[in-house]
């Protein structure tokens, strides 16, 4: 029998080229020293060098974003995918600084949350969520936002292939009293996910890459997607509800966005991943040039 581990961990993540070790703690140092405009003027650069130099990871990212805007121009979607290429390492800039965040304060960071009432709605502290979100926006910084509202978060990932990155991203959440929990195909990880939520936690994961032969089928920008059974499996097991949530940069700040809950009661699990395809895609179409989805659909 698949745990609920199995579902989530057969697929190995992809890495960009510039989220390396050696980025992120050039980041970490940079972030301290050098003021934000030189910084991200720097981001802007080395986007613009993967974007010119890159030839198959443009052209993934150029066929995605037609399927967004199938009747865009084909200068309309360049302009579109450089600017997530540009966005995507101002991503890894503000991954690097806000390590250096002052835990008091933090809501300057993120001052507007869209859709707050669905958070409370869904919050029980005995029954604990899963947060489900996509490769849009600051994914990371959405771990840290909910930490920062009194929710004690565990991530759920998969092994990076990078033990230098591994331990990067496990230091950057333990230092805001996020769980990391990796899916390396061990039972005791799904164990984890479900002793966190009977103490009322929050479970956190990327749902949107995943392949067909263990996935759950859903429409998904006019064509058909497949996200992982586990979260799906978790919430009928559980009780525990379902929240799509997204932190997206909104000019100089961000945005936390949080959609609807639900909580899944029946076998068959299409409807519920069909209901968070539509709220990944509504983001997708809202904040294109934060999409950062660097492989095929």
């Amino acid at each position: 029998m698949n745990t609920v581990g199995d579902t989530l961990a057969q697929r190995k993540p992809f890495r960009h080229l510039l989220a390396a070790s050696w980025f992120y703690n050039l980041g970490f140092a940079a972030a301290r020293r050098i003021p934000l405009s030189a910084l991200y003027g720097v981001a802007d650069i080395l986007g613009m060098a993967t974007y010119l130099t890159c030839g198959a990871l443009v052209g993934t990212v150029r066929a995605n974003l037609w399927r967004v805007f199938p009747h865009a121009s084909e200068e309309e979607i360049s302009h579109l995918a450089r600017k997530i290429f540009r966005n995507f390492a101002r991503y890894l800039v503000d991954y690097g600084r806000f390590r250096w965040a002052p835990q008091e304060g933090f809501e300057t960071v993120i001052p507007v949350l869209e859709g707050g009432e669905n958070l409370k709605d869904a919050f029980d502290p005995g029954r604990g969520m899963i947060l489900v979100t996509g490769h849009i926006g600051n994914w990371e910084l959405g771990g840290l936002f909910f930490g920062h509202r009194g929710l004690k978060v565990n991530v759920v990932t998969l092994p990076d292939g990078s033990q230098q990155i591994d331990a990067i991203r496990k230091m950057y959440r333990g230092q805001y009293s996020i769980n990391t929990i990796v899916l390396d195909g061990s039972p005791f990880a799904s164990l984890e996910m479900v002793a966190a939520l009977k103490r009322g936690e929050t479970v956190a994961m990327l749902v949107d890459r995943w392949r067909k032969a263990d996935g759950v089928a859903s429409p998904f920008l006019g064509g058909m997607h497949y996200l992982p059974r586990g979260p799906f499996v978790l919430s009928r097991m559980t009780g525990a509800p379902i929240l799509p949530a997204f932190v997206v940069r909104d000019g100089a700040s961000y945005r936390g966005i949080v959609e609807p809950p639900f909580t899944v009661e029946q076998e068959d699990l299409r409807p519920y991943a069909t209901r968070t395809s539509q709220a990944l895609e509504r983001l997708i179409r809202r904040y294109p040039d934060q999409w950062y989805n660097f492989v095929p659909l």
